[in-house]
């Protein structure tokens, strides 16, 4: 299976509006995230699963997990409303499910322990892409716009490797989707 764990300041509550996503603690990056992990043109991905850790204001770190079954369209809209219905659930520790989709009160760090694969953490300074054999079941770790925290960050470099798409800093997306990309044309899942 190939996973992507997105780790944002995106905010833990479900009161944004779905008029103004930017200003919601970036939901329309994480939704953006989203579809790049798991659409093709018109279908969904199979064997691809994204868990984005939300890390802001107000609540401790949230949790939420989507994969081919998530019910949802590939616009940011359709997305966002399924992430405003997770967050307003009760839930806690445990997955709590709607529409497919997964919630919880894990962090990331209780993410990344609980996960198995070959992990991959995207930065700039990692080791050129080019370089590095992918294997099977990969898990590709991204941060948001700001990265990933040094001490979150430590804690995925213990079981994986820094790798690299260049040194620009391109779009947590497009990180995505050139991922994607290269693992379709390796046959990596």
């Amino acid at each position: 299976m190939r996973t992507f764990v997105l780790y944002t300041r995106g905010k833990t509550d479900s009161g944004f509006k779905l008029e103004d996503l930017p200003s919601a603690g970036r939901i329309d990056l994480i939704c953006r995230c989203i579809t790049s992990a798991l659409f093709l043109s018109y279908k969904m991905r199979k064997g691809n699963r994204i868990f984005v850790v939300l890390n802001g204001p107000p609540r401790p770190p949230v949790t939420l997990c989507f994969n081919e079954n998530s019910n949802f369209y590939p616009d940011e809209r359709s997305i966002a409303l399924v992430i405003k219905k997770l967050l307003s659930l009760e839930f806690d520790k445990e997955w709590k499910e709607f529409e497919n989709s997964l919630v919880s009160k894990r962090s990331f760090q209780e993410i990344i322990r609980e996960l198995n694969g070959n992990f991959y953490v995207l930065h700039e300074k990692g080791k050129d892409l080019n370089e590095v054999e992918i294997r099977e079941n990969p898990v590709f770790v991204l941060g948001d716009n700001k990265g990933i925290p040094k001490n979150d960050e430590k804690i995925v470099l213990r079981r994986g490797e820094k790798i690299s798409l260049g040194k620009e800093s391109y779009l947590s997306s497009s990180c995505i989707s050139i991922l994607n990309w290269i693992c379709d044309r390796k046959g990596i899942s």
